[in-house]
């Protein structure tokens, strides 16, 4: 192979691209999930799925032959309804000629995101080199390709594995204790952890941390498997939410805990099954709701933990973060977290 793109025409002979109305799909190049995370039922973009539908919004400004209609930013991909009015300038293909200065406009301003550091590196290019489309010829049509649009979160959502606790290992008795969650993002080093404390509850109010708490996580990043040790050497309580399956070869440490009613395996899928990014996202949605507490290591900005924590402050969850007197308590965005330096850039 000698590099280049492929690139394989999908437009149709029969169909006049330079008006009519249009439903139309862009995928991330790679189908990589960097313009967002899935929370619930909506999609909480980051800051490139944020710089990705302002050009969308915008593109109407720059060429008002078109008109958009219900449109929708995900992880991975995009939909819009383009309306394209006759006009003697338009191209013999200008729904291409749109679709092309988008993409253009988008995957400059990803680059000058990656080269700062802000974004993870997917190449050089941000969507895939073509793109879908369907002639809307009816009003029936475009109601269907409406609801699809405003539907396409909750149809994410929904293609699950069945419930966290659909498969499970251990002490089920743990789940009557309150929680403590740790999530920290991938690519940061375990040498590096320097946990932040949060305190999380639905009104608004700190929750007392006398009680035994038992500590929730996937427990995938190296920050949180050094968390998982700590916690292991020190015999507390451990729920491990298993985005994979519940792990079929366990530690000495695992095999202890498990004897001594410590340690209680989750899983939405059978053991074995392979990670999936749909599933880990709602594995770590899983555990942050379930916490009384919430501890963090080291997050990637714009990343799935960060979205997921804003989503959380956006539905009025109350995150503090105490500072050297524990009755002093100061709100803090998740853009405020401390970043340590990255050994290479990688997703949550």
């Amino acid at each position: 192979m000698n590099g280049r793109r492929i690139y394989k025409h999908l437009r149709s002979k029969n169909i006049n691209y330079s008006m009519g109305r249009f439903f139309v799909t862009m995928q991330v190049e790679h189908n990589r999930s960097i313009l967002g995370t899935i929370v619930g039922e909506e999609c909480i973009l980051n800051e490139l799925g944020h710089v990705v539908r302002n050009e969308l919004i915008n593109l109407p400004q720059k060429y008002p032959e078109l008109e958009l209609g219900e449109f929708i930013v995900m992880p991975n991909h995009l939909h819009a309804i383009f309306t394209i009015r006759e006009r003697t300038t338009n191209k013999k293909n200008h729904l291409g000629f749109l679709v092309g200065r988008f993409k253009g406009v988008t995957t400059f301003l990803y680059g000058k995101l990656k080269g700062a550091g802000k974004v993870p590196d997917i190449g050089g290019h941000l969507w895939q080199i073509d793109y879908w489309e369907d002639l809307i010829s009816s009003a029936a049509e475009l109601l269907h390709y409406e609801r699809y649009i405003r539907n396409n979160p909750k149809n994410w959502s929904r293609d699950r594995w069945g419930a966290v606790t659909a498969h499970m290992l251990g002490n089920e008795a743990l789940l009557d204790l309150p929680r403590r969650a740790f999530v920290a993002s991938q690519g940061f080093s375990a040498a590096n952890l320097k946990p932040h404390r949060f305190l999380c509850s639905r009104h608004g109010t700190s929750v007392p941390t006398t009680q035994e708490m038992a500590l929730i996580s996937t427990f995938t990043s190296p920050q949180e498997r050094e968390i998982l040790c700590r916690a292991l050497a020190k015999k507390r309580p451990i729920i491990h939410v298993c985005p994979q399956g519940i792990p079929t070869e366990l530690s000495a440490e695992q095999h202890q805990a498990l004897i001594e009613n410590r340690l209680l395996f989750l899983s939405p899928q059978p053991s074995g099954s392979r990670l999936n990014k749909k599933v880990a996202t709602w594995c770590n949605e899983y555990v942050l709701r379930q916490a009384s507490e919430i501890w963090v290591g080291d997050i990637t900005p714009s990343g799935m933990l960060d979205s997921m924590l804003t989503a959380m402050l956006r539905e009025k969850y109350a995150i503090f973060s105490l500072i050297s007197n524990p009755e002093h308590c100061t709100m803090h965005l998740t853009r405020h977290f401390c970043h340590a330096p990255r050994t290479h850039r990688t997703t949550d």
